[in-house]
C-alpha cells in the first residue's frame, strides 16, 4: 500500500504528486511542438529523395521520438531525432556502407558540420547561437526480400567498408516501437508509465557521463520498464520506487575484481522480435560500469525511500530536487499550511494491482 501525504492549502488538498506532474511537464520533450526540429528532418528526407542517387525508401520515427519518451537535454547536450530509412532494396544487392556513403555524400554540405558516418547511422548536426544544438540520426535499413513488406529488416552497421565490424545486422525497429508502445495501453496507466520512464532518463542524464559507454542505454531502461512497470494510482513516487527496486533485483554477480564484486544485468531484446540473436541492451557497458550503475540505483532507491518517509511536503520536494535537479520545484514554505493531513488511500485508490 502506498501513502500520499496531502496538505491543506486554502481548503484544497495538495500532494507531492502535483509537484511530480509539474516536473514532468518541464522535462518532457514534445516533438509535435518542436517545429524547427521536425522541419529540419523533413528537409533532409526531401533532399535525399530529390538527389536521384538513392533507391526509394520510406521513413519512420524511432528511438524516444517514436516511443513518446523524449526528455529535454541538460548540460549543453544536443537535442536529437532518430529517423529510420527503410530502403526498398534487397540486402544481397548492397554492401552495408553503400547507402550510408551515398547519404553522407548527398548531405556533406547541408550544414556547417556536414554529415558524419557513425556505426549505426549517419548524423547531421545543426548549430544554434553558434554552438551545436541538435542533430538528426538517419538509420539505414534494407529488406531480406523487397517483394515482401513483412520480410526481415537489416541495419547497416559500420563506419567504413574495411572494418571487420561492418555488417548487415538483423533488426526489428518497428516491432520494438510497438513492443514499448503496447506495454501499457490504459490511458492513466500509460501516462504514468511514460512519466516514470522520463524521470529515470532525467536521473540517468544527471548521474552519468555521456562520453564512452558509462551511461546506461536508454533502450535498456525502457525495456525493463516495459516488462516490469506496475502502475500506482496517483502516486508517481511509489511507481518509480517500485520500478527502481525491480531493476536492482535483476543484477547478478558477474566476477570478483580488485577487491570487490562486480555486477551485471544482461537484458536481451525481446524474443518475440527479430533482432540478431543474443543482442543485449547493455552490451556496450563493462562490468565496472554496470556495477557503478547498480551502486547509483541503490542510492536512488534509498533516497526515494527517504522521501516516502518524510512527512513534510516541502522537505520531500527538497529531497527530490537533489535527485532530479532544479526542474523539480520546491514550493515555498509560506504557501504550505502548517496543518497537515495524512491520507492513506484504500488499496483500490492506491492503484495496487
Amino acid at each position: 500500500m502506498s501513502a500520499n501525504i496531502y496538505f491543506v492549502i486554502g481548503g484544497i488538498y495538495m500532494s507531492v504528486q502535483s509537484e511530480f506532474i509539474g516536473f514532468h511537464e518541464r522535462i518532457k520533450l514534445d516533438y509535435d511542438v518542436r517545429s524547427e526540429l521536425a522541419s529540419k528532418r523533413d528537409i533532409l528526407i526531401d533532399k535525399l529523395r530529390r538527389s536521384g542517387k538513392l533507391p526509394g525508401f520510406t521513413e519512420f520515427n524511432q528511438g524516444s521520438y517514436g516511443m513518446y519518451l523524449g526528455v529535454e537535454p541538460i548540460d549543453g547536450k544536443e537535442y536529437d531525432i532518430d529517423v529510420g530509412l527503410r530502403f526498398n532494396v534487397n540486402k544481397a544487392d548492397y554492401d552495408p556502407m553503400d547507402l550510408k556513403d551515398t547519404i553522407c555524400e548527398v548531405l556533406k554540405n547541408h550544414t556547417e558540420y556536414g554529415a558524419k558516418i557513425k556505426k549505426p547511422c549517419v548524423t547531421v548536426t545543426y548549430k544554434k547561437d553558434g554552438e551545436p544544438s541538435y542533430h538528426v540520426d538517419l538509420v539505414v535499413y534494407v529488406y531480406e526480400d523487397k517483394q515482401d513488406s513483412s520480410s526481415q529488416l537489416f541495419l547497416a552497421r559500420g563506419i567504413n567498408a574495411e572494418s571487420e565490424e561492418t555488417c548487415w545486422e538483423k533488426s526489428d525497429p518497428l516491432g520494438l516501437i510497438d513492443y514499448i508502445n503496447d506495454a501499457v495501453t490504459q490511458g492513466d496507466e500509460r501516462d504514468q508509465f511514460r512519466r516514470v520512464v522520463r524521470y529515470l532518463k532525467r536521473w540517468k542524464n544527471r548521474r552519468f557521463s555521456s562520453t564512452g559507454h558509462s551511461e546506461p542505454a536508454s533502450i535498456g531502461i525502457t525495456l525493463i520498464a516495459a516488462d516490469y512497470f506496475k502502475s500506482v494510482s496517483n502516486d508517481d513516487l511509489a511507481a518509480l520506487k517500485n520500478l527502481v527496486d525491480d531493476m536492482l533485483a535483476l543484477f547478478v554477480i558477474k566476477t570478483y575484481e580488485d577487491g570487490r564484486w562486480l555486477y551485471r544485468i544482461t537484458y536481451p531484446m525481446p524474443a518475440s522480435l527479430d533482432f540478431e540473436s543474443g543482442t543485449d541492451a547493455f552490451n556496450k557497458m563493462t562490468d565496472i560500469q554496470m556495477t557503478d550503475f547498480k551502486d547509483k540505483l541503490d542510492k536512488l532507491s534509498r533516497d526515494l525511500a527517504d522521501v516516502q518517509k518524510e512527512p513534510d511536503e516541502v522537505e520531500q520536494c527538497k529531497k527530490l530536487n537533489k535527485i532530479f535537479g532544479d526542474d523539480f520545484h520546491v514550493p515555498e514554505a509560506k504557501n504550505v499550511s502548517k496543518k497537515q493531513s495524512t491520507y492513506i488511500p484504500s488499496s483500490s485508490a492506491s492503484g495496487a494491482l
